[in-house]
């Protein structure tokens, strides 16, 4: 007999909702809707791997904000300009941040 709980965390690939599964005593295995299954250490270790993708994923749009105001500025109003040019200066603080985070970043060992 299988069982079956939803639990609150996200399948590390599609971010779908994952269920803890356990068929007659068998090992503990989650799964989300599309059907990615993990054991215990493998979802661990595709979260670690998840967290750092959506950091970098943030470093790259933070900075391409600032590239994109760089880009378009010879095109707009200068007084636009000024205000989009403060903005992407603390974009590109806010991506330096997120760098030292990910420098930082401890993924879980389960080894």
């Amino acid at each position: 007999m299988e069982t079956k709980r939803l639990i609150e965390a996200t399948c590390p690939e599609c971010r779908g909702p994952l269920s803890e599964t356990q068929e007659d005593g068998g090992p503990l295995e989650y799964r989300c809707l599309v059907g990615h299954v993990y054991s215990p250490r493998s979802l661990l270790q595709a979260h670690s791997e998840t967290q750092e993708k959506a950091l970098w994923a943030a470093v790259v749009a933070l900075e391409e904000a600032s590239q994109l105001v760089h880009s378009l500025a010879p095109d707009l109003p200068p007084d636009l300009v000024e205000r989009l040019e403060r903005q992407a200066q603390v974009k590109v603080r806010q991506a330096t941040e997120v760098r030292r985070i990910i420098e930082g970043l401890e993924p879980f060992q389960v080894d």
